[in-house]
């Protein structure tokens, strides 16, 4: 303003008036730029973890710095969780080892059920130390075992032995009493195996029971009457035995086959073996006849156990022709005359007395047996060992192969003998005539 006169202040006050609203934009305009450029410096420092140092700075850098160090609060914050969140993870992670370490032990309940429980330090079984044993007394841990030194070499199972001196005076005895009864002396012997005791009447002699010939046990089993008879069969001096004994009766080779040896010792020199048998080969039917070529023992013993082997005749008998070959030739005619449909087969032999089950007549056809039976073997192989022919017969009485044939019992076996015992005995005649 000019010291002369007052309208100089007044028109330099008009200008200022005047011109104060853009000043002040521009003002604005540059405070508003300069809080941009300090907040963009801010945005690119670096975050200051430590705490912030007091410093003399204007208010407006004091205002403008607020926000950073609530950023800095920020990643406190955040480093904060990071470890809240680890130790999480370890807690966990020892929870599930934990879970892993825990025991548990299965309880039967009285249902039969089975319940798994989880091992508490409650009902954690204490570990009880294993007692040991002294290596002076026994061989550690475990059974005792006696000092195989101490055992004496005759311990044990002690080989089986046969008192021959019994044997050959019981059948002495044997021998003597049907010399005394019977009125021919036999060549052939006849067998006859369940429910074939009418074939017997091809001879007309009285019958000798068996509990009256010395030596003798009389069979138990229906079907088996247990009766001796001799005659002539044409030309043919024959003994028959109505019935037999049966390993599963006696319990003993030697007392099965005991009336075979006494045959044999009287004189016998041919045995006719018959038996009522079950069918494995699909083609047999009952009442059907098979003439056997060959044997199965599936009985687990042999009436030459416990001879000696110095025995004479040796116990140590081939057995490959068992069966009398001559017969076999001619099986194919004695069935045509004897009006009967015959078979050459391998009879297998079991223990008895149960019957076999379907698993067992599989196995059994699977190793070429035709047919089963519970007798036969032991008798065949006493006369092999004295070096006498037989003629193996097995009539068919069941179908073994399957189940159609509803519940087997001896019974049915029986009366199925029975009605087919007319064609045994054809059969039998006519090869008494042909090979007697």
């Amino acid at each position: 303003m000019s010291p002369n006169g007052s309208n100089d202040d007044s028109e330099e006050r008009g200008e200022i008036e005047l011109s104060s609203p853009d000043t002040e934009k521009r003002r604005g305009a540059r405070a508003l730029k300069r809080k941009i450029e300090r907040s963009s410096n801010l945005r690119r420092r670096k975050p200051q973890v430590s705490s912030p140092t007091v410093t003399n700075e204007p208010e407006t850098d004091t205002k403008s710095e607020a926000k950073p160090r609530a950023k800095s609060g920020g990643l406190r914050a955040k480093a904060a969780k990071k470890k809240s969140s680890a130790r999480a993870n370890k807690a966990s992670k020892a929870k599930s080892i934990a879970k892993v370490e825990e025991e548990y032990e299965i309880k039967s309940l009285p249902d039969g059920t089975q319940l798994k429980v989880k091992i508490t330090q409650n009902s954690r079984k204490p570990k009880r130390p294993v007692p040991r044993r002294k290596i002076v007394d026994d061989y550690g841990p475990g059974p005792a075992m006696p000092d195989i030194s101490s055992v004496p070499d005759e311990a044990g199972d002690e080989p089986r032995r046969i008192n021959l001196g019994s044997i050959v005076s019981q059948m002495r005895r044997s021998v003597t009493y049907l010399k005394k009864q019977l009125t021919v002396q036999p060549k052939v012997g006849v067998i006859l195996g369940s429910g074939l005791s009418s074939v017997a009447r091809l001879v007309s002699e009285e019958p000798i029971e068996f509990s009256s010939i010395p030596g003798f046990i009389s069979p138990g089993v229906k079907g088996h009457p247990g009766f001796v008879r001799a005659g002539m069969v044409g030309t043919t001096p024959t003994l028959i035995c109505e019935g037999r004994l049966h390993y599963y009766e006696t319990g003993s080779m030697k007392d099965t086959v005991r009336p075979i040896q006494a045959f044999m010792a009287l004189g016998v020199e041919r045995l006719i073996l018959t038996t009522s048998a079950g069918a494995l080969n699909p083609d047999y039917r009952p009442g059907d006849i098979m003439f056997v070529s060959d044997q199965i023992n599936l009985m687990g013993d042999n009436p030459l156990f416990g001879l000696a082997p110095d025995f004479n005749p040796s116990p140590f008998v081939d057995v490959s022709g068992i069966y009398d070959s001559d017969a076999i030739l001619k099986s194919d005619r004695i069935c045509r005359r004897s009006r009967v449909k015959s078979h050459k087969g391998t009879l297998a032999g079991m223990r008895g007395p149960v019957y076999e089950t379907p698993a067992e007549r599989a196995w059994l056809r699977s190793m070429g047996a035709d047919a089963v039976c519970m007798s036969v073997i032991p008798e065949a192989l006493a006369a092999a060992h004295v070096g006498v022919p037989v003629t193996g017969l097995a009539l068919i009485v069941n179908d073994a192969s399957s189940t159609k044939s509803g519940v087997l019992t001896h019974e049915r076996v029986a009366k199925t003998g029975q009605k087919y015992a007319a064609n045994m005995k054809r059969l039998i005649k006519n090869l008494l005539t042909a090979v007697g």
